[in-house]
């Protein structure tokens, strides 16, 4: 008896199981049909907590949004909070002034040395400014992007550069119909980019701004161009006294490039302290999915940035270019460190260094380019018939 299961017991359990699954649905029915029967007071009180929901909704869109009219709080733009950013180029505005007035006489109190101490701290200003103002584009970038998303939020994805991307957006504006915009957008975009920009324009979600919205869009845009603006005045500052600075290094590589080289390594002493191997990639644009697939100008070139651009590599073949950018960076890293130490010491500053690197490279250039010398024939050795075996 004691070996034999209750087997009652056992089909009454998965019985009492099933019959308390099927009381709780009954009873969640329940629950559900009780608003419905409640009549015109409870239909009253579930509206409150319905414009409860969509004011809260509103107020969510006002501080970050991107379906409603108002964009998120203000940042701290950089050009409008940073006074030292604003006293440097008022500095440097001055300066250009000056020498354009043709007054570079210094000051009988002041000396040759001193003057130069002077534009070498100027340009490493200038180089921190630059490294700054590059963050803040990517930052007015992202602003322009949510501003302009509620009537277009596709283009932010399809167009990455900052600069065609404003470009673009001025050109649409408020335009929901693409193809009027056509001539406008053939000045800024590539036959791929307009392609795919018009079909994703006719199934877009995006709606029309409003004047405020398309304000805020407008001024977004005229922020970015301010530091652009910034950064090609620190530029051609920074480029006009390379030479003063960095001479062999502009001699070798030349001065627009020098300048670049300065500013993304943050200084002249920061570039002399680089090996080699990571000159030929500083400024390096990583290659993305829109650049493969025609969607971006920027082009890039694995393992090779700004060094790419100096004139002995881009005049070179292409099958010559990657073993000159070793050999240009090689010697760029003496030039320098000789630069730097001229600049440390106090002594003049000289381009001959930069001068004989560039002819000892310009000599295997034009070595490497020579066709490979034909082969002589030569005619086969008079036979021995008196050799013995």
């Amino acid at each position: 008896f004691l070996d034999c299961p209750d087997t009652s017991t056992m089909e009454a359990a998965p019985a009492t199981l099933a019959d308390s699954l099927l009381d709780d649905l009954d009873d969640l029915s329940d629950v559900e049909e009780q608003p419905a029967e409640g009549g015109g007071q409870q239909e009253g009180s579930g509206d409150q907590p319905t414009a409860g929901t969509t004011g809260s909704a509103e107020g969510s869109g006002v501080l970050g949004g991107t379906d409603t009219g108002t964009l998120h709080p203000k940042r701290k733009r950089l050009l409008n909070v940073d006074s030292s950013l604003v006293a440097h180029l008022a500095t440097i505005r001055a300066e250009a002034a000056a020498k354009g007035d043709g007054d570079s006489k210094p000051a009988s109190s002041t000396t040759q040395k001193e003057d130069d101490e002077r534009h070498y701290h100027l340009i490493v200003a200038s180089n921190k400014h630059l490294s700054r103002l590059r963050d803040e584009l990517v930052r007015a970038h992202q602003d322009l992007c949510a501003a302009y998303h509620p009537k277009f939020p596709e283009l932010e994805d399809l167009i990455l550069d900052t600069l065609q991307y404003r470009a673009a957006v001025l050109a649409i504006g408020n335009e929901m119909d693409l193809t009027l915009v056509n001539d406008e957008l053939n000045e800024v975009l590539t036959s791929n980019q307009i392609l795919t920009v018009t079909v994703a324009g006719s199934t877009t979600a995006g709606r029309k701004l409003t004047d405020a919205e398309m304000d805020a869009v407008k001024d977004a845009a005229e922020y970015i161009e301010s530091v652009r603006e910034a950064q090609a005045e620190l530029t051609s500052f920074v480029e006009g006294r390379m030479e003063g600075l960095a001479p062999s290094v502009c001699a070798l590589v030349g001065a627009t490039t020098a300048a670049r080289l300065v500013a993304l390594a943050g200084g002249l002493a920061e570039l002399s302290r680089i090996p080699s191997c990571n000159l030929q990639v500083i400024g390096q644009v990583k290659q993305s999915a829109a650049a493969r697939g025609g969607m971006s100008a920027a082009h890039s070139r694995p393992h090779s940035g700004v060094l790419m651009e100096c004139d002995l590599v881009a005049k070179c073949p292409n099958y010559l270019q990657k073993k000159a950018l070793k050999t240009v960076a090689a010697k760029l890293a003496l030039a320098a460190r000789c630069d730097y130490v001229n600049v440390e010491s106090g002594r003049a500053r000289t381009a001959d260094a930069g001068k004989k690197f560039r002819a000892v490279i310009e000599a295997k250039i034009e070595k490497w380019e020579e066709p490979d010398k034909a082969q002589t024939v030569k005619a086969l050795p008079k036979p021995d018939l008196t050799t013995k075996k």
